[in-house]
């Protein structure tokens, strides 16, 4: 299901519930409507809602941090692989076939993780 049709049902149903509810109220005995009946159900609500935003708050947290981690982990294997590049170069003319390994390595990498075409997929 797609997320506006998610959206619909979630806003029908608390339509109804609400219709519902002001169709039944007259058949109600007087205790269930009192003032301190609603004011329980308002704290109830405000519970519900308060977990809703914890969880929610958690969540993005969650997602964050670990998109935070995988951010940190590309930059430190970018910094990696020019270091060894830099040290490779210092060892002279020896080493060039090593250096065009470790390029090729790196575009089929790149292209793998960040496609050009978009009608691949990502592979991690």
């Amino acid at each position: 299901m797609s997320a506006l049709t998610i959206t619909l049902i979630a806003f029908a149903c608390m339509f109804g519930g609400a219709l519902l509810g002001a169709c039944l109220r007259p058949f109600l005995p007087g205790h269930h409507v009192s003032a301190d009946s609603r004011d329980v159900v308002k704290l109830g609500v405000g519970v519900i809602a308060t977990q809703a935003a914890l969880v929610l708050g958690l969540l993005v947290s969650s997602a964050k941090g670990s998109f935070d981690t995988m951010n940190a982990e590309i930059t430190q294997a970018g910094a990696k692989i020019i270091l060894l590049d830099h040290v490779l170069a210092g060892y002279g003319s020896e080493t060039h076939d090593a250096r065009q390994h470790v390029q090729r390595s790196l575009r089929s990498t790149i292209e793998t993780i960040w496609p050009t075409q978009r009608e691949r997929h990502a592979g991690l």
